[in-house]
């Protein structure tokens, strides 16, 4: 495994010191280099309604209703028959772009998929399972969105998808379509049309899948049976929303949602129908194994029942847009409204494990450091981003669930919500105006203040070391002895004194290579290599509070717990 640098560390320093010199295990850890990497860009998968521009054109009014009809005819037409291909350009450009001037009201937009994949050289006969990656953008365009990502060549997108690659998945991005009004000056119409974009992009989603078990692909060797869907922040809200709103009740009778969504106009649920909408009914099974979710949160709990999938969430206890527990989703600054109640992963995660959806991860041992990390902190009251009496939040039993405990910051909405995201700060996205003498860069930085490539990557360990190998798991791919670290869980090692206040002293039978202790944030406060059968740790200059202490011996590993205390 490459060596991992000192500096903002999360669990993934762990891995440095316990993996040892035995054959990787695919899935679980990285096997192919990223020269046996191919990756596939744009292939074209679905074609539909552009409603970044639909949602700023009036389609009522008298003098372009016969029009409208007609180009939506035009286009059901040529989708039905597989002629996608053939539509002119004039229905893909915004009004007024040369050449086509204004003559088209309705707007289309091709959408294209992104894989990463082990070569067929490097990996042949084998079925791959897939992970469709949905990234993030509050469903419009990086920039306008008042951030520098928001597209499935984001930074964090493409360093994801050739980590699964390398572990050896097949890895999608996929785009889905935009079209949001954050800025609509009621509640109800910021509402109305964030709704309205997930169920599109469900219908997207769904599109994706029914392309990934179809023959179109056929080349890649996919094993269509083992689907993974994982989204990030806006991504994971549809992640979530695509697992568990699967019937018509489910988003028409609740209050909240009640006289959003118009099928007649939409579609149905599962993307048929509806007068602006060109999927086609299809045969094709679109569920899938298992949802992962970064950072965002599901619309309503009730939407999940017994049979969903299994849900992997992780997310930040005080993430200040999409909140941890039950709350309000809150539009980023500059703007900072609010929009819709949802439930967070201490929510959402608890309900799938009390239906049964997530039973399966409770039957995982407790011997590899991210199980080790995450439950740890199950069942804890820490202090949360609200004021009185919201200001504490209790971490809840739910198996599948890694909390990032981030320490809080001196204003709600500085909190980091996103820890894994980076970007480069000199594109052109990044140095939009959001507000003025505000970039689309330093808006992000202000939940994220401390961005760079280097940080990204370590949390990136952590999200494989915890959520990727569960999806594995899941997936029947690994077995629970498959998913904890390639050593020896051993016993003996003596950890003295123990509450400690500032010095330590650690002592095994045999020889000790290295030591490494993990703060409750997941961060590794101290690490050093040893190569004796005692070491003392004169001075750890650390607060107060819980430390996992591991220890790797040359009969394998021992994680202890270490309080100090003044």
């Amino acid at each position: 495994m490459k060596k991992i640098t000192l500096s903002f560390i999360l669990l993934a320093g762990w891995m440095a010191f316990t993996v040892n010199a035995q054959t990787p295990l695919r899935y679980r850890n990285e096997v192919f280099t990223d020269a046996q990497i191919q990756v596939a860009k744009g292939i074209p998968f679905a074609t539909n309604f552009n409603w970044l521009i639909i949602n700023q054109t009036d389609l009522g009014t008298p003098s372009n209703g016969p029009q409208v009809m007609n180009e939506i005819t035009y286009l059901k037409t040529k989708v039905a028959m597989g002629q996608a291909n053939t539509i002119p350009l004039k229905y893909y450009l915004p009004k007024g772009s040369p050449p086509s001037g204004d003559s088209t009201i309705l707007k289309i937009t091709a959408l294209k998929m992104d894989a990463y994949m082990p070569s067929l050289a490097a990996d042949p006969g084998t079925k791959r399972p897939v992970i469709i990656y949905l990234h993030t953008g509050n469903f419009l365009p990086p920039g306008t969105n008042g951030s520098p990502t928001g597209d499935k060549v984001d930074s964090i997108v493409v360093d994801m998808c050739r980590g699964y690659a390398r572990r050896g998945f097949i890895a999608i991005a996929i785009d889905y379509r935009l079209g949001w009004n954050p800025v609509a000056t009621t509640v109800d119409g910021r509402r109305s049309t964030l709704l309205n974009a997930v169920y599109r992009s469900i219908h997207d989603v769904k599109e994706a899948v029914r392309i990934i078990r179809g023959p179109a692909v056929a080349a890649y060797n996919i094993d269509t049976s083992k689907i993974a869907i994982v989204g990030e922040g806006t991504g994971g809200y549809i992640a979530l929303a695509y697992n568990s709103m699967d019937k018509y009740p489910e988003f028409m009778a609740l209050p909240k949602f009640v006289g959003y969504i118009d099928t007649a106009k939409v579609g149905l649920i599962d993307g048929s129908r509806g007068i602006f909408n060109l999927y086609q009914k299809s045969k094709v099974n679109t569920r899938v194994s298992v949802i992962g979710n970064l950072g965002g949160a599901l619309a309503d709990t009730t939407w999940l029942e017994a049979g969903d999938a299994p849900i992997i969430s992780m997310q930040s206890v005080r993430d200040p847009f999409a909140p941890f527990g039950y709350g309000l989703v809150t539009v980023p600054p500059p703007i900072s409204q609010p929009v819709v109640d949802v439930d967070g992963a201490n929510n959402s995660v608890m309900r799938a494990q009390r239906l049964g959806n997530n039973a399966l991860f409770a039957n995982i041992t407790s011997a590899d450091p991210y199980t080790i990390k995450a439950r740890s902190l199950y069942n804890k009251t820490v202090d949360y981003i609200l004021p009185p009496p919201d200001d504490k939040i209790k971490i809840r039993n739910g198996e599948g669930m890694y909390p990032f405990m981030i320490a809080k910051a001196a204003s709600q909405f500085t909190n980091q919500a996103s820890p894994w995201q980076w970007w480069d700060s000199e594109s052109k996205e990044a140095k939009v105006f959001v507000a003025p003498g505000v970039t689309a860069h330093m808006s992000s930085l202000s939940s994220n203040p401390d961005m760079s490539k280097a940080k990204s990557r370590l949390y990136q360990d952590t999200i494989h070391g915890y959520m990727t190998r569960r999806i594995a798991y899941a997936m029947g791919l690994l077995t629970t002895a498959q998913l904890g670290v390639n050593t020896v869980k051993v016993s003996g090692v003596k950890i003295y004194p123990n509450p400690a206040t500032n010095s330590v002293s650690i002592s095994y039978k045999e020889m000790i290579n290295s030591v490494s202790i993990m703060d409750i944030s997941g961060k590794v406060v101290f690490q050093s290599n040893v190569n004796n059968t005692n070491f003392t740790i004169s001075s750890l200059n650390l607060k107060q509070g819980m430390y996992l202490v591991n220890v790797a011996t040359s009969n394998g590993n021992s994680i202890e717990k270490l309080v100090i205390n003044y």
